[in-house]
């Protein structure tokens, strides 16, 4: 009986390892590059300027009805296509994430400081060792300014790649860098991200004093009088350098904690006169039904 029960087992994994033969040879094989599968997502497209122009539809997104999207029309727009990355959802299925700038009849960007990038997936299927588009899901999001923003792939768990996108600006003295993570799927990268958060908040040049009130744990540098405003007086408003790094813990089947390190200094209006505060704190955010919150902890950067 035990002769027999090992024969059994013996040919189920055969038959097993028979089966996962192909996807076995579909993973060593290396991945297309992201200008090959533009290629196949956007027939005509090249590397040139001319071939980098295309046209795509932009659906109507959270925001987009406001018109507080500069360069963008919900519907069919002329845009520059820049392929990103590309990620295997499994052995034989790949997405594409594309960034779109809204293009102007020269051919050329004509994205301002409000004009966010768009970000695009395409989906492919590997058939006897060729790849072909699979789906067209097309822009899921706009983030960033001036058209960019930092796209770079980062695994939740094992086997749930996702897309963090980071990206940032100033105004008047005022900078900030954001972070948006979005799950993606084989067959759709969702358009809810699973967290949105501020990494970054500095105004050291928006008023003359906060230079001064943030030494001397904030290293001083040659201030732009254009980006400072008059200041007003130094009891109505906070002064403060902020900045962060992030990981999350990918080792499990299901997505990871999010842990966000801050560091810097903050200077608050009523204690103007007094010296700045260190921050050195760390939030951690859990994952519940496709979304990130905190369970300890809390982001010390203003809001801008």
């Amino acid at each position: 009986m035990a002769s027999a029960l090992s024969l059994r087992r013996a040919a189920l994994g055969a038959a097993v390892l028979s089966a996962c033969v192909p996807c076995l040879a579909a993973a060593a094989q290396p991945l297309p590059t992201p200008a090959q599968l533009a290629a196949l997502a956007f027939p005509g497209w090249s590397e040139s300027a001319a071939g980098r122009v295309h046209s795509a539809a932009l659906p109507p997104l959270p925001g987009t009805g406001h018109g507080i999207y500069a360069g963008w029309n919900v519907g069919q727009n002329r845009v520059l296509v820049e392929p990103k990355l590309v990620l295997r959802t499994d052995p034989t299925h790949l997405t594409l994430i594309a960034g779109l700038v809204p293009a102007g009849d020269d051919g050329r960007s004509s994205a301002v400081h409000a004009t966010p990038l768009a970000l695009a997936a395409y989906q492919f299927e590997q058939h006897g060792g060729t790849w072909g588009v699979r789906g067209r899901q097309g822009i899921f999001a706009l983030r960033g300014f001036s058209g960019a923003a930092a796209v770079r792939e980062v695994p939740l768990a094992a086997r749930r790649p996702a897309v963090a996108v980071e990206y940032g600006s100033c105004w008047q003295g005022y900078c900030g860098t954001w972070l948006a993570v979005y799950e993606v799927g084989r067959d759709a990268v969702r358009r809810e991200p699973a967290v949105e958060l501020a990494l970054s908040g500095i105004n050291v040049d928006s008023a003359a004093d906060c230079q001064r009130r943030l030494a001397p744990l904030v290293k001083p540098h040659a201030q732009d009088p254009i980006a400072r405003d008059d200041g007003g007086a130094p009891d109505t408003h906070d002064c403060y350098a902020i900045e962060s790094s992030w990981s999350i813990d990918a080792t499990h089947e299901g997505p990871g904690d999010l842990t966000i390190h801050y560091q810097g200094a903050i200077s608050r209006a009523e204690s103007y006169a007094g010296p700045p505060a260190a921050i050195d704190q760390k939030q951690v955010l859990r994952y519940g039904n496709g979304k990130y919150r905190a369970i300890s902890g809390y982001s010390p950067v203003p809001a801008i």
